[in-house]
């Protein structure tokens, strides 16, 4: 990279003053973009794909400044979804239509592990267990294998936020007005 052509910015940063830096670095060559630091969102770094365009990776900068603890963990767990699902480099456009998407998670912050999973099922009466119980067999119960068997019909996920899983589609409405091709991935 030239260095006198290189530039450190912030994003997120108001669209006037992208688009008056991107005058300034048009140089008929498609503009150079790499992300140097993440915000504490590492589980990106080897995610993104190489050829980024600045308009848009300031377009998602945008969405995750706005976003709450809650809807941050969210957020994790979608992309984390979307790795376990395969996908090895994720398009600005999905990361947008996550972004766009952390409504459609439940969220469980006490459980970051299987077995708080278990607990907090149990606890909460979801239907993990035959009703009617008598109370000498909770302290019997795997509750690691109870939060992991539901994990894993939920295709959830724990993050640094707690347990996520999703409960509704995602908003694809970014990547279907850029005329992406639908980012849902199956097994």
């Amino acid at each position: 990279m030239d260095s006198s052509l290189g530039r450190l910015i912030d994003l997120p940063i108001e669209q006037e003053k992208l688009n008056r830096l991107l005058l300034e670095l048009n140089t008929g060559q498609p503009l150079y973009v790499e992300v140097s630091e993440y915000c504490g969102r590492d589980y990106l770094a080897e995610h993104l794909p190489e050829d980024m365009k600045l308009t848009e990776l300031n377009l998602l900068a945008c969405k995750l400044a706005d976003l709450s603890p809650q809807q941050d963990a969210a957020f994790e767990g979608l992309v984390r979804m979307d790795l376990d699902k395969g996908m090895a480099e994720l398009p600005l456009n999905r990361l947008i239509d996550l972004a766009s998407s952390v409504d459609c998670c439940h969220m469980v912050a006490e459980a970051g592990n299987d077995e708080q999973l278990g607990h907090f099922y149990v606890d909460n009466d979801f239907p993990v267990l035959p009703a009617g119980l008598p109370e000498e067999v909770y302290e019997l119960l795997d509750y690691g294998a109870i939060g992991r068997k539901a994990r894993q019909e939920e295709g959830g996920v724990f993050t640094s936020g707690g347990y996520v899983v999703q409960h509704s589609d995602l908003d694809v409405s970014y990547s279907q007005s850029q005329g992406g091709p639908s980012m849902e991935v199956g097994l």
